[in-house]
């Protein structure tokens, strides 16, 4: 301890308690009078084991927080319908959307969610959708469609302001860059993102401060690792992901979010200060694409999923908490 000073150009901290997870830096050292011991600041960060879903599925919708989401949506062999609600701990069945889809763009809150775009049913086959449904809690209910059908998309926002961006179009395999606002009732065209891409679920924030992570392009086929933010204008591109991934999931605001997973068995977590991403020592313990993503950057769910190429789906949900840095003792022997 006498040379800490000499290396690192500061005294050790002399404090009468601990630092709180509200008032340290990870590792911060200190001497707590209160305990006569050296101490540091741990940051605790974990993804731990929630309750299933009740319908295994991947491509799915997600909104809400930790405590209080939706899921809607997905596919196993055949397209999903049903959305189910979280409640921190257990999953409940509510009512189906009018459309089932999947790999859809999505956000809101349990009481007031809104999904866009997928891939729907059509003449014994698949196609891309433009449909847009809201949901009051309670009730699924159709609004105005999308300009432009595309699955493979996200949404940031609510379901009075928010922007879907990028996707597949209909055609041979098309990656776009296209970009549309959402005033609760009207879809009218935005700026273009930089870099035509699948988005997936990877945006969050808001329709004047959004977040768009990651993606995938083809041709060829790319995995990204490129990031744009949008002022409400324009997208700008800013400091790319340090793990390029696709079909992940996205949560948070402009300033404070992760992202997580990404195609096919992607487990690690990054986080993001509105400058910079820091890959995090957490990780999923199931690694996966496709599930249904929800909550804040210290607080968050991702349900469900797909671990394969294949149509198989899952019914795992994990949740991520971040905790704050926690004073622990040093051992000085």
């Amino acid at each position: 301890m006498t040379d800490y000073k000499t290396i690192h150009g500061k005294k050790i901290k002399f404090l009468t308690s601990d630092l709180t997870a509200g008032t340290a830096t990870e590792g911060d050292l200190f001497y707590s009078d209160s305990d006569s011991k050296f101490k540091v600041a741990i940051h605790s960060q974990a993804w731990a084991s929630g309750g299933n879903l009740n319908t295994a599925r991947y491509g799915i919708g997600g909104a809400g927080i930790q405590t209080a989401g939706l899921a809607a949506g997905g596919r196993t062999t055949v397209l999903k319908n049903e959305s189910e609600e979280y409640d921190g701990s257990s999953w409940t069945e509510g009512n189906n959307l009018n459309t089932g889809r999947f790999t859809v763009g999505s956000d809101g809150t349990q009481t007031a969610a809104l999904l866009c775009g997928g891939t729907i049913p059509s003449g014994g086959g698949l196609a891309y959708t433009a449909d847009t449904e809201l949901y009051d809690g309670t009730n699924w209910t159709e609004v105005n469609n999308l300009n432009t059908a595309r699955d493979n998309t996200s949404y940031a926002g609510t379901t009075t302001a928010g922007v879907c961006a990028g996707g597949n179009i209909p055609g041979s395999p098309t990656s776009t860059a296209n970009s549309e606002e959402f005033d609760g009732t009207n879809w009218a065209e935005g700026d273009n993102l930089g870099t035509s891409r699948y988005t997936d679920q990877g945006s969050c924030g808001t329709q004047t401060a959004a977040v768009q992570a990651g993606g995938f392009t083809t041709p060829p086929a790319t995995y990204l690792a490129i990031c744009e933010e949008y002022d409400g204008t324009s997208w700008s591109e800013v400091n790319n992901l340090n793990t390029a991934r696709n079909f992940g999931g996205t949560t948070g605001i402009q300033t404070a979010c992760i992202t997580f997973a990404g195609y096919e068995t992607e487990t690690s977590t990054e986080s993001y200060d509105g400058t910079t991403w820091t890959t995090l020592g957490a990780t999923l313990a199931t690694g996966r694409h496709g599930g249904a993503r929800f909550g804040t950057q210290t607080a968050a769910v991702f349900g469900g999923g797909n671990s394969t190429g294949g149509a198989a789906g899952l019914n795992t949900t994990e949740e991520f908490t971040d905790s704050g840095a926690t004073a622990r003792s040093v051992d000085t022997t």
